[in-house]
């Protein structure tokens, strides 16, 4: 079965979820039912469709698949609102769903998790990265880095590539659990070596989006700078850039891994040519694994996989191999817990005993309008 997303099926799946497939009689197979929410619609429904195909496309394997799990799905759209999102929360719980993933922000995650505690309820993070989430036995399992190895390693490379200069940093405040952490994480890390952060500002993200305006106000604060660190959504991550170049047209970016997206580019342009992202994600990777999984992914969705797409594809076979191990009466957590080690797209995912993951991380570039690798390394423990 070819899995299309026209805009008739994406509302069909809104409304009523993916309904149950019917086990082969010949094989004895639970069906699990899993939540997803995320953002569908709105300004971060860019991430929020990336994490949806990848969970998508895991769910359709499984169910493809001879194994003793069968997964239905049901999708809720939240809109990026943190009402809502606990709203789609508090209807899985009383539909007896005991583990939701999709959120596409740290901050979502931190507004839901303490309903989810509370209802023993199990959280699947593939794009929730923020420190304030690590090294807690909690309800959270995630498939990603904490953020601050990604904003270490950004920093490092920067500096180690254009000696010190003088940077600011911008964060956008509806995300400010990831946002924040990850800016103030890159701004201690390049200025213990030798580098100079004197100014960071929030900024509210609003239509018509303020870009221009808010560089105006950094750059009149801090005019020696020649270096931006931008910590939004791709899109956003774009219009900044653009705007930072206008005035500074040989400065240096700064990329989170929120904002490496094919919409950086597109939206970009040459103002975010040579800029520096670290993720746990390699878009021209050329191991086996991510080649069919891009061929896949391609043939049913029409277009190249993002890094959410591949962490919502693994954390789906996350959840799939605690349901292969899990024994009668356990609970979920304990079964989670027990995976220390799963084979991702690209690369093997290693996982404490609290649920945090540890993974490769790729420095990246843009070059002529194309993701570019620089080097792989691996994250600080």
């Amino acid at each position: 079965m070819r899995i299309c997303l026209h805009a008739h099926q994406i509302a069909f799946y809104l409304l009523l979820g993916l309904t149950a497939l019917v086990p082969i009689a010949c094989h004895r197979r639970t069906t699990y039912t899993l939540g997803f929410s995320s953002s569908l619609t709105g300004r971060g429904a860019s991430l929020g469709k990336d994490l949806y195909e990848g969970t998508l496309l895991a769910v359709e394997e499984i169910n493809r698949e001879e194994g003793p799990v069968r997964i239905q799905l049901v999708v809720r759209d939240d809109g990026g609102d943190k009402g809502r999102a606990l709203a789609n929360a508090k209807e899985f719980a009383e539909m007896g769903i005991e583990v939701v993933m999709g959120y596409a922000t740290s901050a979502i995650a931190d507004a839901v998790l303490p309903f989810l505690s509370e209802r023993k309820m199990m959280l699947l993070g593939a794009s929730i990265s923020s420190p304030i989430f690590d090294k807690k036995d909690d309800c959270l399992f995630r498939v990603v880095n904490s953020s601050t190895s990604e904003a270490r390693a950004v920093a490092d490379h920067t500096i180690e590539t254009y000696g010190p200069k003088i940077f600011i940093g911008i964060f956008d405040l509806g995300n400010a659990a990831y946002a924040e952490n990850w800016v103030k994480t890159f701004q201690n890390r390049y200025q213990v070596r030798g580098g100079i952060v004197p100014l960071v500002l929030p900024f509210q993200t609003r239509t018509p989006p303020a870009y221009q305006e808010v560089i105006d106000e950094a750059l009149q604060k801090e005019p020696r700078a020649t270096g931006l660190c931008i910590v939004a959504s791709s899109i956003d991550t774009a219009g900044f850039a653009q705007a930072f170049k206008q005035r500074v047209p040989d400065g240096i970016i700064a990329v989170s891994g929120w904002g490496n997206n094919q919409d950086l580019i597109t939206y970009g342009g040459k103002a975010v040519e040579g800029a520096i992202i670290a993720q746990s994600h390699n878009p021209i990777d050329s191991s086996p694994g991510f080649l069919r999984f891009k061929a896949k992914f391609q043939e049913t969705f029409g277009r190249i996989p993002t890094f959410g797409s591949v962490h919502a594809y693994e954390t789906v076979r996350f959840l799939e191999a605690a349901l292969r191990q899990r024994k009668p009466g356990e609970p979920l957590k304990e079964a989670l817990k027990r995976i220390r080690e799963i084979q991702g797209v690209q690369r093997k995912i290693r996982f404490d005993e609290t649920g945090d993951a540890y993974r490769p991380l790729f420095i990246l570039t843009v070059r002529e309008g194309a993701f570019t690798l620089i080097s792989e390394r691996e994250p600080e423990l």
